[in-house]
């Protein structure tokens, strides 16, 4: 038997506008991918296309491995605990010159060039949430947290643009300048606006298990995968933060490398993406519906 004819761009993408029109994505990308100009604009320009579709999308940030290479120079020691950064002045001195400066900057650079309209913000404004200083450590001045994220002025935001990008500083209420852990402040925002998708964008292609990255993982199983170590130092953080999501009502998480090209498309579109994708075991059977639905637009069946 001939396979079915794939049918046309054009109704392809009216499948996906229809599906995801006026959703809000967040999504966290590392360093790494922020640092790198050919994954910066690549990335830029799928959200670019998102948001013509009428999707919002909130972009958190950090700049892990440009800030150690910047305190090795200073001669500032990086502290982490369970790979979550100690933040002392100094750090924090490096953090503003490195995330809320040159990546900032660079940041808004990239999305001038990609025709992407929106706001790039180098620090959380304070009324986005409650931020309390949180240290984990003697010294640890200016590691913050959050109490409670306020919807209403982040919605605000997107009644005048599909694309706000913000840096891991955050403000306090009373005008301190503090780190908070991008992956935290992503999930936070998702849970706090009730978010359709979240997605954690780094250097490899979701949760690898004996070698092979998982194509989905419950949130049952996540537990199991920190206990026996499958889940360790940055992903660690990624999973329990992914939990945190899940349990709040967030129903589709997405991990993978946005170092790929048009990774972030690639995942979005495609009814199986190359990274790992998390949701609750009660949401299997709408997720399978949804896959069979996709091959059948796209002509995979």
């Amino acid at each position: 038997m001939k396979n079915k004819k794939k049918m046309p761009e054009f109704f392809i993408n009216a499948f996906y506008e229809s599906k995801f029109k006026d959703s809000l994505f967040v999504i966290k990308a590392g360093g790494k991918v922020i640092e790198d100009t050919k994954a910066l604009e690549n990335l830029l320009s799928n959200i670019r296309d998102l948001t013509l579709q009428g999707i919002k999308v909130l972009l958190i940030y950090g700049g892990g491995n440009a800030m150690d290479v910047e305190s090795e120079k200073r001669g500032i020691p990086v502290e982490k605990i369970e790979g979550l950064r100690v933040n002392k002045e100094d750090n924090i001195a490096v953090m503003k010159h490195i995330v809320g400066g040159d990546l900032s900057l660079s940041l808004s650079a990239a999305m001038a060039k990609n025709n992407l309209e929106g706001m790039s913000l180098n620090a959380m404004p304070a009324d986005w949430a409650d931020v309390v200083l949180a240290p984990k450590s003697k010294g640890d001045l200016l590691t913050g947290g959050i109490d409670r994220v306020h919807a209403r002025p982040i919605n605000r935001l997107f009644k005048v643009t599909n694309f706000v990008a913000c840096s891991c500083l955050a403000l306090t209420r009373d005008g301190v300048i503090c780190n908070i852990n991008a992956d935290t402040i992503a999930t936070q925002i998702a849970i706090g606006t009730k978010a359709d998708k979240l997605v954690f964008l780094s250097d490899v292609d979701g949760v690898k298990i004996d070698g092979k990255t998982a194509g989905i993982i419950t949130s049952e199983e996540i537990d199991d995968l920190i206990n026996n170590g499958t889940a360790t130092g940055g992903m660690k953080v990624k999973l329990d933060n992914c939990k945190a999501a899940l349990n709040a009502g967030v129903k589709r998480i997405h991990l993978f490398s946005g170092l790929r090209k048009n990774a972030l498309k690639d995942e979005i579109y495609e009814p199986v993406g190359p990274g790992t994708m998390l949701f609750a075991e009660s949401e299997r059977a709408s997720y399978e519906n949804e896959v069979e639905a996709q091959k059948l637009v796209e002509g995979h069946k």
